[in-house]
């Protein structure tokens, strides 16, 4: 039986020159920068925002979003208050003419309140049996 390698070169033979190394570095290096530049300005706001909207938290967090529902439900997690708008318009009847006024409220979008998950969290931290102060 015959023990050779179909390939016979070394290994270290067939590496690529410096200089080729060189080029993909220099040519992959901004977007690369681009791409790091985004991913820490995004882990930067998501951690030191007082609020944060649901799926940035579960993404965050690692959890679905409907265990997140579940834990707002719970009161696990506590919603940020979000501002509210009056909304009017007016209705006209396509049957009789008529028209009508509605007046409705408009909630934003529902935000996590980030700060109260980071003090409770410090709270059970301070509490545990485990961490001496």
């Amino acid at each position: 039986m015959h023990t050779e390698n179909a390939n016979s070169q070394n290994a270290f033979d067939s590496a690529q020159p410096q200089e080729f190394i060189a080029q993909i570095t220099s040519a992959l290096m901004p977007a690369l920068s681009a791409a790091v530049n985004a991913a820490v300005d995004r882990a930067i706001t998501l951690n030191t925002s007082p609020t944060m909207s649901k799926e940035d938290f579960a993404a965050a967090n690692g959890i679905s979003k409907s265990v997140l529902e579940k834990w707002i439900a719970n009161g696990v997690i506590l919603l940020a208050p979000t501002p509210t708008s009056t909304v009017t318009r007016i209705i006209k009847c396509k049957k009789t003419g008529k028209t009508r006024t509605d007046v409705m409220e408009k909630h934003g979008n529902a935000l996590i309140n980030v700060a109260a998950w980071r003090e409770k969290n410090r709270q059970q931290a301070l509490n545990c049996r485990y961490i001496k102060p």
